[in-house]
């Protein structure tokens, strides 16, 4: 007997209105999917400042393989026309650093920059007394103003200008200075004078406006007169070079004019104590702009037993830039190197990029 199905076999009649409306539609719970918790907010704040530090040191770290150029402006007063405008190359602490091949990066930073001088604050060679980064420079230099001189002193950490153990053909110099000598650069030995229409500029050192002429003619002469008597060539090579500066020095203190244009070079930032006589203006370094150098603080620490908190946090002012001492404009350069005993091991340059500057001369009526 043949019977009329009342409800269909097929599997797909079970998704039909009749069959679902039954059936409710709810939001599956947390039995259903397994849900991921979130870190506590102090891991991930922690995770964010790691990042965020690992980002600024790779930046630091490409910025400190560049030559940073800065610029100022500083105001002389009684400067005439003609020396309106002179401007010097300040460059300090290389500490034997090198800034691509033969000091390339440097050209690189400088490209077409103008200049009339280029003066070097010291502490250009490297701990290990290698002197070739500081020949390669002055190459650079000579290579981008072949008529601008270039004039060096000696910083703490580099090697004794002189010395009667130095004997290369009969000089009392030591050998980095011949090299440089050789390579056109000059050591401020005594004072320069640069002549201009009817002002002088006078570049010098601290110790050569301070130093006791007369005292110091003394001392020269007896050496001169004892290496004479043992006939060693090197003591009487020196001694006759002190004595040549010294009248040299006499004679510049003797030629200098109210008038004229003051510029001493000094490693080391001037202190209270020294010194500083007719100078309108002091280019030193030394302190390395602090190493560390944090925003709106300034540098960390400045190794130095004369500053409050033997150095710690001792101010902007200190570190690198132009302030005044009595009548004189100090300026600090921050310098190229960073490698210094002075301070501790782990610090780097952060935040203080490298730096050469360019101080161009103005009139002023202060």
């Amino acid at each position: 007997m043949n019977r009329r199905p009342t409800q269909s076999r097929s599997g797909y009649d079970s998704f039909s209105p009749g069959n679902t409306a039954r059936f409710k539609a709810v939001t599956p719970g947390n039995d259903f999917f397994d849900s991921r918790r979130k870190k506590p907010l102090g891991i991930r704040l922690a995770l964010y400042f790691f990042l965020l530090l690992l980002l600024v040191l790779c930046v630091n770290f490409l910025a400190n393989r560049f030559v940073h150029v800065r610029r100022i402006s500083v105001g002389i007063t009684g400067l005439c026309e003609e020396f309106d405008g002179y401007t010097l190359l300040h460059i300090s602490d290389l500490k034997g650093e090198s800034f691509g091949s033969r000091q390339q990066l440097l050209s690189f930073s400088l490209g077409k920059s103008e200049f009339d001088a280029v003066v070097v604050t010291g502490d250009m060679i490297s701990e290990r007394g290698n002197a070739q980064p500081f020949y390669a420079l002055i190459d650079q230099l000579r290579s981008l103003k072949p008529d601008a001189p270039i004039y060096f002193i000696s910083g703490d950490s580099d090697p004794a200008v002189t010395s009667e153990s130095y004997f290369a053909g009969g000089s009392p110099f030591a050998p980095w200075v011949l090299g440089a000598h050789q390579r056109g650069a000059q050591l401020l030995s005594a004072p320069v004078c640069i002549t201009r229409g009817s002002q002088s500029l006078w570049l010098t050192t601290s110790s050569q406006l301070s130093i006791d002429l007369d005292t110091m003619q003394r001392q020269f002469e007896q050496q001169y007169l004892s290496a004479r008597s043992g006939g060693e060539d090197n003591a009487l090579e020196l001694a006759a070079y002190n004595l040549k500066w010294l009248e040299e020095t006499r004679q510049a203190r003797n030629a200098v004019s109210s008038g004229d244009a003051v510029v001493t070079l000094m490693h080391a930032t001037p202190t209270k104590d020294d010194q500083l006589g007719a100078a309108d203006l002091v280019l030193c370094g030394h302190s390395l702009g602090g190493l560390i150098r944090l925003p709106l603080i300034g540098p960390v620490f400045m190794p130095s037993a004369s500053l409050p908190r033997y150095g710690l946090f001792p101010g902007s002012h200190m570190s690198y830039g132009l302030s005044r001492q009595g009548r004189t404009q100090v300026y600090v350069n921050p310098g190229l190197g960073m490698g210094s005993n002075e301070y501790p091991p782990f610090f780097f340059r952060l935040f203080n990029p490298p730096s050469v500057t360019l101080v161009t001369l103005t009139p002023s009526s202060l």
